[in-house]
């Protein structure tokens, strides 16, 4: 089977929307070359190699590539990513010139090129993601999810993620409750559990959301031990699930919404975990959460990206 490559020029604000149009377009399978990431892991003596080439990119810049399969019809799936960009400028972000190449690849080649963009991450203290072709020699102390990028999600490594793993690993107790609203592949909920959460609700309004994480779930064995659920939170959550920490890792807009019901499903004093949020968001949902209720604990930034930690009164 042959396949296309398609690689656009992007900025690192815009990374996360040009991905998402990827697989909208049909791209079955997506990868990124970015200083950002690999910044955050170069000093972590559990990786064994970092692309210096990458590196030393601007770290304003990311390189998003997508591959498409002849059987899919390539020509097709292009005119749909070309429409897809077009309307970038309508989401506010800055997003560069788009620059775009197309080049034809093997099976053999598809399926190198694709790989080896994913390596062992650590993403917080203890916690560390893999890919399932990847080995790692873990410390006593981490804790290994095994992720493999997948249909509309990444490998679970973006700095909102990091961000959100970090704020979970500073705030979450032994024995609390959880509800990781958005959930996508899943990999908030998985922390959560394997820090010591006693239950967990992973929501998510998109089915495609719910499948994969239900497979990353079983591939940690998490299958059973996590509740899933799909739908809006005032839907599938009732007055019995009441969380000590809610977690969202979406966008500003859908956070400044959330704010008004999540307090329905979290405890006094609870903590509401809030990431997706670029720089010149924050004071529109900082004045959000105030006018419900919520007082600032905590507020951490990867880059251009912000988590915010806000307890309930």
């Amino acid at each position: 089977m042959n396949w296309t490559e398609v690689q656009v020029t992007t900025t690192a604000e815009a990374e996360d929307a040009v991905v998402n149009i990827f697989y909208d377009a049909g791209a079955q399978g997506v990868a990124v070359e970015s200083s950002n990431n690999l910044l955050v892991i170069k000093d972590d003596p559990t990786v064994n190699a970092v692309d210096e080439s990458i590196l030393n990119m601007d770290p304003e810049i990311s390189v998003v590539r997508g591959y498409f399969s002849e059987e899919w019809g390539v020509d097709a799936c292009i005119d749909k990513l070309l429409d897809g960009l077009r309307y970038l400028p309508e989401t506010g972000l800055h997003h560069g010139e788009c620059e775009m190449s197309i080049r034809e690849m093997a099976d053999e080649d598809w399926v190198n090129s694709w790989k080896e963009f994913f390596k062992p991450t650590r993403i917080g203290k203890r916690i560390v993601i893999k890919p399932s072709w990847e080995h790692f020699e873990k410390k006593p102390q981490d804790i290994v999810i095994e992720m493999d990028p997948g249909m509309a999600f990444g490998s679970g490594t973006h700095e909102t993620t990091q961000l959100c793993v970090r704020a979970l690993e500073q705030h979450l107790k032994e024995g609390d409750h959880v509800i990781d609203i958005g959930c996508g592949s899943g990999i908030l909920s998985i922390v959560a559990k394997e820090l010591g959460a006693k239950k967990v609700i992973a929501i998510d309004l998109d089915p495609v959301a719910v499948d994969v994480a239900k497979t990353n779930f079983a591939h940690n064995q998490m299958e059973g031990v996590i509740s899933l659920r799909q739908g809006d939170l005032t839907e599938v959550l009732g007055p019995e699930d009441q969380a000590d920490i809610v977690v969202a890792n979406i966008m500003a807009d859908t956070i400044i919404t959330l704010s008004e019901t999540v307090s329905d499903f979290l405890k006094p004093g609870g903590l509401f975990i809030s990431s997706g949020i670029i720089n010149e968001s924050i004071g529109k949902v900082l004045i959000a959460l105030e006018e419900k209720g919520y007082e600032l604990i905590s507020l951490e930034s990867i880059g251009e990206w912000n988590v915010i930690v806000a307890g309930r009164k």
